[in-house]
């Protein structure tokens, strides 16, 4: 389930990022990481002195992490190639749940090797509300994008009706 909804999240944002036209993906992801900032800062309680060595160090997790997925989603591309998924071969479908499979082991280890430094940082509470950020953070945004769209829809409904 979570999936589907990370999935239909980020179908959502290309979307109204495309819609919006360009420089509205670089102010988008940029009002986004800001968001991601404060939330997490909000969430962890972070003192002073925790906040000058956690952010460098989340600053690195959030890197190496999207590395990952860069390395990843590239090679899916150039099996999917230009056939797309449902007209993928038999061999490269299997070649493609190897790379899921690497994907998720490589996660796990960078999530393993973080988690050990954050909690050199943080507090265990601390750690924990860190590894369920990313999900929490996605529902609250998802949330406020679906209640933005309800309300744009409102006002068409009403413009639509002379009002």
């Amino acid at each position: 389930m979570k999936k589907l909804w990370t999935i239909a999240l980020m179908a959502l944002i290309t979307a109204t990022a495309v819609a919006q036209g360009p420089g509205y993906n670089r102010q988008n992801r940029e009002q986004i990481k800001a968001a991601r900032i404060a939330f997490l800062t909000t969430k962890l309680e972070l003192d002073s002195e925790q906040a000058q060595v956690f952010w460098p160090i989340f600053n690195e997790y959030e890197a190496e992490k999207g590395q990952l997925m860069k390395k990843y989603n590239q090679q899916k591309r150039d099996l999917v190639g230009s056939e797309g998924f449902r007209n993928m071969s038999e061999e490269n479908a299997d070649k493609m749940i190897d790379i899921y499979l690497d994907q998720k082991d490589a996660e796990l280890q960078l999530e393993k090797k973080y988690i050990v430094r954050f909690k050199d940082v943080l507090k265990p509470r601390q750690t924990w509300a860190m590894v369920r950020f990313e999900g929490e953070f996605r529902r609250t945004v998802l949330d406020k994008m679906m209640k933005r769209r309800e309300a744009q829809k409102q006002q068409k409904g009403q413009k639509g009706n002379g009002n």
